[in-house]
């Protein structure tokens, strides 16, 4: 895609921001992101983008009503990525806070997905 190609961020009224960091916490957070975009609950962003100063997902970010930011651990990566680019997160999660252990290994089981993706659901306000 082209620098000032449309990234399509803009006009959303839930964006969703997650770590994809190396390890088994990271890894939860990315899936429970792709699962609550792909169900209908939020566009998934590009925190990448965001890190690489591309204004499209800046914009659309500071434009949507609602910025959830799932981070795997309380290193919180991802929400120090959108504040570092001028986004205030209105919602954020750390997959820890379900009591997983941090550790360096990507392995995870769908069980811990579904409990990341209610902790998100539950952070959210109700329709």
């Amino acid at each position: 895609m082209p620098e000032n190609e449309d990234c399509q961020c803009s006009g959303q009224d839930l964006m969703v921001f997650s770590c994809s960091g190396g390890c088994n916490v990271g890894q939860i957070a990315n899936a429970a992101a792709y699962r609550l975009a792909t169900g209908g609950t939020g566009k998934m962003a590009c925190l990448a983008a965001v890190s690489a100063g591309m204004p499209g997902p800046v914009t659309g970010a500071k434009q949507a009503r609602l910025v959830l930011v799932i981070d795997g651990c309380p290193v919180k990566c991802a929400a120090k990525t959108l504040e570092k680019a001028g986004v205030r997160p209105t919602h954020h999660v750390l997959v820890t806070d379900l009591g997983l252990r941090k550790v360096d290994d990507l392995r995870h089981s769908p069980e811990d997905v579904d409990r990341a993706v209610r902790l998100c659901l539950d952070a959210l306000p109700r329709k």
